[in-house]
C-alpha cells in the first residue's frame, strides 16, 4: 500500500468508500454514583444479531472535517484509493487526534488501517507530541478490538460526541 497526502480528486473516492461496520458486539455504559463517587464502566456485550454500523459522519459534514484538520492520508493500492485517515494536530495538549480512520471492507484486515496510523504517529513525532488518541464509537466492536491490538489503551469517553449522540471511546497511544 502506497501512503500519501491526500490530494482533491482523492476526496470523491474518499465518499465512496463503504464506512460502515458489520458487528456482533457493541459496548455498553453503565454509570453508578455511589457515596459520593461516580463509577463508569464499559462493557461489551453480544447483540441479538448482526448489524451494520453506519458511520457517524456523512457527506457534507464528512468533508468538512476533512477541510479542517492538520494531516489527511489517502493509502492506495495500484493506483486506487483504499482507505484514508484525518487527524488533527493539538500541540498545547501534546496530542494528535484522528477523527477519522476508514478503510474499504475488501482491504481490512490486512495492514491498511495499522500502516495509516503508523504514518500519523511518525507525523506526531516530527511535530513534537507525545500521544495519538483515536476515537471509536461504543457499537464499532472491531475498531475497539484494532486499537487495543496496535497496543492503544482506554484513555476515556465523550458522551453525544456525533451529531448521531453516540459515545465516542476514547484509546491512547504514547508516541515516546
Amino acid at each position: 500500500m502506497h501512503v500519501r497526502k491526500a490530494r482533491p480528486a482523492d476526496l470523491e473516492a474518499c465518499l465512496r468508500l463503504d464506512h460502515s461496520v458489520v458487528t456482533d458486539y457493541a459496548w455498553r455504559m453503565e454509570e453508578r454514583e455511589h457515596d459520593g463517587a461516580i463509577t463508569v464502566t464499559f462493557r461489551p456485550v453480544r447483540l441479538p444479531r448482526q448489524m451494520r454500523l453506519p458511520y457517524p459522519r456523512r457527506g457534507e459534514e464528512l468533508a468538512a472535517g476533512w477541510e479542517g484538520c492538520d494531516l489527511f492520508l489517502v493509502g492506495s493500492v495500484d493506483g486506487r484509493v483504499c482507505g484514508y485517515v484525518a487527524a488533527h494536530s493539538l500541540p498545547g495538549h501534546g496530542l494528535v487526534w484522528v477523527q477519522d480512520l476508514v478503510i474499504d471492507p475488501a482491504r481490512r484486515r490486512q495492514g491498511c488501517g495499522s500502516r495509516l496510523l503508523q504514518e500519523i504517529a511518525s507525523w506526531g513525532v516530527d511535530q513534537g507530541l507525545q500521544r495519538l488518541v483515536v476515537e471509536v464509537q461504543t457499537r464499532n466492536h472491531p475498531g475497539v478490538c484494532f486499537c487495543r491490538a496496535l497496543g492503544f489503551s482506554f484513555c476515556g469517553y465523550h458522551d453525544r460526541h456525533w451529531r448521531t449522540q453516540d459515545i465516542a471511546l476514547l484509546f491512547g497511544l504514547n508516541l515516546r
